[in-house]
């Protein structure tokens, strides 16, 4: 059975894409339907071997990975191998790290990261997420949602309320890939489904 899990203000009410690498040029905004489009994203992440996925999600893959705050360049060491966050730019409304990484990557874990910036507190925000497979979210420190199960993308499938802060606003994004495809996206809009306007995503806190 499927595990959805939401926390505290997120609450649940029930996209593959050409990337380019680069940091963003200045600051960025969402695309006219709302999506994020400019991450910085660490991938891929072999998963560790004999594990379910669903429970590795739920597991840290990177130490404190939900006060994760990476730049464009900057490099860990995980596991005995050096790796490197990398800004990209999504062509689509849909992030494909397979694509992006020229390469099938099965039973392997991906970070996207953004940054949000408000002008002022917008409570009533709608965040609408799509995973394949797994996906799990962090929003400013908090572990919000929780997807344990492997699917197909299928946009907008999971939509909760978020209230950003006047600020930075930080977003985590973990998706595990069991086999085959390996996507995600995100969008934030209002409550009628409008896009944000007067927000900016950036490519560092």
């Amino acid at each position: 059975m499927s595990m959805k899990i939401l926390f505290r203000s997120l609450r649940l009410l029930a996209l593959g894409g050409l990337l380019a690498f680069g940091a963003i040029a200045g600051d960025a905004h969402l695309d006219p339907q709302g999506y994020i489009r400019d991450w910085v994203m660490l991938a891929p992440i072999p998963l560790p071997e004999g594990g379910m996925a669903g429970e590795l999600l739920l597991r840290d893959q990177i130490p404190n990975e939900s006060a994760l705050q990476p730049k464009d360049g900057e490099v860990i060491s995980l596991r005995g191998r050096q790796l490197t966050w990398k800004g990209i730019t999504s062509a689509t409304n849909v992030v494909d790290l397979n694509a992006l990484l020229k390469a099938q990557n099965d039973q392997s874990v991906g970070y996207l990261v953004t940054y949000v910036e408000a002008d002022q507190e917008i409570p009533n925000v709608m965040m609408s997420v799509a995973s394949n497979d797994q996906g799990r979210i962090y929003f400013n420190g908090v572990d919000i949602y929780a997807f344990t199960e492997a699917r197909a993308l299928m946009l907008d499938g999971d939509k909760g309320k978020v209230t950003l802060k006047k600020g930075t606003n930080v977003i985590v994004f973990k998706i595990i890939n069991e086999q085959n495809s390996w996507q995600g996206a995100m969008r934030l809009t209002d409550l009628s489904g409008v896009p944000l306007k007067n927000i900016r995503i950036k490519a560092a806190p």
